[in-house]
């Protein structure tokens, strides 16, 4: 979860985008340049078809595809109107040299999202 400073630059930043309950943000396996930061909503997170998170306000996703440029290891569905902040690669670098916080935010969600998948194993 993310501070509330730095939930308020992503309000400015991050060019937000509301979703309709049932909307995909994105499919798996599909090229991601963006990650996005709830900031109103509830997303559901699925692997291979099986839900695996609902992610609510201040929760990051769609991270990984910008640390290694790889696609979509996950597809994001709407649960209810959610409005997302869309951050861009170069948005992302700058926050993470400008802001230590927002770096540790992301360590910390990918740390948390492994620990599960270890968990499901």
């Amino acid at each position: 979860m993310l501070e509330a400073s730095i939930l308020n630059t992503l309000k400015v930043v991050g060019s937000p985008r509301t979703y309709k309950p049932g909307e995909k943000v994105f499919i798996e396996g599909t090229p991601g340049t963006t990650m996005y930061v709830v900031l109103d909503g509830n997303i559901e997170i699925f692997v291979g078809g099986k839900s695996m998170e609902v992610a609510g306000p201040g929760a990051i996703i769609g991270e990984m595809a910008l640390i290694d440029s790889s696609t979509r290891s996950a597809t994001l569905e709407a649960k209810d109107y959610c409005v997302l902040a869309q951050v861009n690669q170069a948005q992302f670098l700058s926050l993470i040299e400008k802001t230590p916080s927002f770096a540790l935010s992301v360590m910390k969600t990918l740390v948390t999202r492994l620990r599960n998948a270890d968990k499901m194993i």
